[in-house]
């Protein structure tokens, strides 16, 4: 098997299975920022190992015998690629062409995404203006506005505020400040950006599960994230009921919701131990995630030459 092809087959093998093997992480992993920088590394990386692939098909011929012989190394015998380098060079262009593709509908997509981000801050930093709330108060800035339903949702980017309905006024301030410390946690920790990039990439590569499946995966991540940030300031009890006084509450698109994502999901895990911050474990998942791809596609050329 040539190296090319080996680089390809262990993104494919990645790119379908990747979600499978973040799922089990998710059920035996507690941090959610761990399962987290598995699914922002992970497509990332399918990414750069089919780059390569493509590098090494349009590398000159002498390139691609230095690469061999060196991963030969590893190997009881050496094998030579059977195709012609004409065929390489051919399907090394049809593979960056791909990649160019790919490149620019995530350039598109986050583009419009950023246009439709910039137009919800602008209304809501016109709201702030008319309802006398000064755009640069100190902290996060906090938006009330008249709703019968209790909502609440935050406003990402350089202008971020949170943006909560007066009915919310009624609760008890434990809830309300569980609330208010939950979209804190999102524009501190830029859940927005993170959001809105994974959905570009699953616009630029629909076909793919990972890329697929990514945005409803991070949306979910990000508001276990927060949830243990509001946790950590107001207590299990008071997330709890926040949680179920906002479920279904209505939000624009681009924004974050306190009811945002999953809620069954988030209310069994508020019923566990708050996790405990491990730096291990998140290296070691977001290092597996950056070297699956390669390292799949680098075994599957060395078994071949066994």
């Amino acid at each position: 098997m040539s190296l090319a092809f080996a680089l390809v087959v262990g993104a494919v093998i990645v790119a379908w299975w990747g979600p499978v093997a973040l799922r089990l992480c998710f059920h035996r992993v507690a941090d959610p920022l761990a399962v987290l920088l598995g699914w922002l590394c992970l497509p990332f990386a399918v990414l750069a190992t089919f780059g390569a692939a493509v590098a090494v098909l349009l590398a000159p011929s002498v390139a691609h015998d230095v690469a061999l012989r060196e991963l030969a190394q590893f190997c009881w015998h050496w094998a030579r690629p059977s195709r012609v380098p004409a065929l390489d060079e051919a399907l090394g262009m049809a593979g960056a062409l791909t990649m160019l593709v790919v490149l620019a509908r995530f350039a598109v997509g986050c583009g419009r995404r950023a246009r439709t981000a910039r137009r919800t801050r602008r209304v809501h930093a016109d709201l702030m203006t008319l309802s006398g709330l000064p755009p640069d108060s100190g902290g996060v800035p906090v938006l009330w506005i008249p709703h019968p339903t209790p909502l609440a949702y935050s406003v990402g980017g350089s202008g971020g505020v949170t943006v909560v309905a007066t009915s919310a006024r009624d609760l008890p301030s434990d809830q309300l400040a569980a609330v208010l410390s939950h979209e804190r946690a999102h524009l501190r920790e830029r859940h927005h950006l993170l959001v809105s990039v994974v959905e570009g990439l699953a616009a630029a590569m629909p076909w793919l599960p990972l890329t697929r499946e990514a945005p409803s995966a991070v949306r979910l991540l990000v508001e276990l994230r927060a949830d243990a940030a509001a946790v950590r300031e107001c207590g299990q009890s008071a997330v709890r009921a926040a949680l179920l006084a906002f479920a279904g509450a209505p939000h624009p698109p681009s924004t974050l919701s306190m009811a945002g994502a999953e809620t069954a999901i988030r209310l069994r895990r508020l019923q566990e131990p708050l996790p405990r911050r491990r730096s291990l474990i998140r290296g070691v998942l977001a290092s597996m995630a950056l070297t699956a791809p390669m390292g799949i596609g680098l075994f599957a050329a060395v078994i071949t030459c066994i």
